[in-house]
C-alpha cells in the first residue's frame, strides 16, 4: 500500500485513479499513519517527505511513470561517509566520481569535514571560491543559514566546503554534525561526507549516521592492517594500479576504484 501526502483534491483523484492508496493531508499527519502502518512508497505533493521516510517520490513523477506502465523508481535516503586511513589514498577524488555517478533527479549534498589550514582538497578540485563556507554556518547555526551558506556546483549537486583556516571550526562539536544531517535529510535524497583521516567525535558521529561506510586506500599492507582493527561494516575502495593489494585486502569487502558503480547496486 502506498501513501499520498496532499491536500490537493485534483491530485488525490489521479493518483487514487492509479491504484489503492491511503491519503495524508499534510506532513504531520502521515508521520502519524506511518506510526501505525507499513507503507511501500510515500507520494508527495509539495511535501518535502524525503527526510522522513526512506522510500519517497514527487507525486508529478508518480504520476508519469505510472502512466507510460514504468517501474516506478524509488529514492532510499543515504549517507554516505568516505574516509582513509592515510592521506593521499584519493579519498576526495572517490567523493567526486560518487557524487557525479547519480542519475541528474537525484539532489546530491557533498560536506567537507577534511578541514586544514590553506583549504581542503575538495575545494581545490573543484574549483569553488573561498566563500561560503562550514564556518559562515557555524556562526549562526539555523536551518535558514545552513542553506544560505552551500554552494550550487551544479543542477543537482550542493556543497557545503570546509572553511580556509582551521580557526573557523575550532570550536564545531558533535552536536553541531548532528544538526547539519538534520538540515540536510530535509532536502537532499543523497549525503556524502569527506572525512579527515583520523579519528575523533566529529568523524565518528558521521560514521554512526551513515547509512554505507567507505574506506578509501591505496592497497599497502600497512593499511589494511589499520583497517583490520576497525568496528563497523566499510566497503573498501582500492586506489591502486597494483594487483598484489589482493594478498592483504583478501577478508575485506572490496571494489576497485574503476568499479565504484557498484557501490550503488548493494
Amino acid at each position: 500500500m502506498n501513501l499520498l501526502i496532499s491536500n490537493n483534491p485534483k491530485i488525490i483523484e489521479a493518483v487514487k485513479n492509479r491504484g489503492p492508496c491511503d491519503i495524508a493531508l499534510s506532513l504531520e499527519s502521515a508521520l502519524i499513519r506511518a506510526k501505525y502502518k507499513k507503507y511501500d512508497l510515500i507520494i508527495n505533493d509539495g511535501f518535502n517527505a524525503s527526510g522522513f521516510f526512506d522510500s519517497t517520490i514527487n507525486v508529478r513523477d508518480y504520476l508519469k511513470n505510472a502512466t507510460d506502465n514504468q517501474k516506478v523508481k524509488v529514492i532510499k535516503q543515504e549517507i554516505i561517509s568516505v574516509w582513509s586511513v592515510k592521506g593521499g589514498a584519493g579519498k576526495t577524488t572517490v567523493v567526486r566520481k560518487l557524487a557525479e555517478m547519480f542519475d541528474k533527479n537525484i539532489k546530491i549534498l557533498v560536506i567537507d569535514l577534511n578541514f586544514q589550514d590553506g583549504g581542503s582538497d575538495l575545494s581545490f578540485l573543484l574549483d569553488l571560491p573561498v566563500i561560503p563556507h562550514i564556518g559562515i554556518y557555524l556562526k549562526e547555526k539555523t536551518k535558514e543559514n545552513f542553506f544560505k551558506n552551500l554552494i550550487e556546483y551544479s543542477s543537482n549537486i550542493s556543497i557545503l566546503q570546509a572553511p580556509p583556516k582551521l580557526n573557523f571550526v575550532k570550536d564545531m562539536k558533535a552536536e553541531d554534525v548532528e544538526n547539519i544531517i538534520k538540515f540536510a535529510k530535509a532536502a537532499f535524497d543523497v549525503i556524502i561526507f569527506d572525512l579527515p583521516n583520523k579519528t575523533d567525535e566529529i568523524v565518528n558521529t558521521v560514521l554512526e549516521n551513515s547509512t554505507r561506510k567507505i574506506i578509501v586506500s591505496s592497497g599497502l599492507v600497512s593499511e589494511a592492517r589499520r583497517i583490520k582493527e576497525l568496528v563497523g561494516d566499510f566497503i573498501v575502495v582500492i586506489n591502486s594500479p597494483n594487483r598484489q593489494w589482493k594478498l592483504y585486502y583478501k577478508d575485506f569487502n572490496c571494489i576497485t576504484i574503476k568499479e565504484l558503480e557498484k557501490i550503488l547496486e548493494r
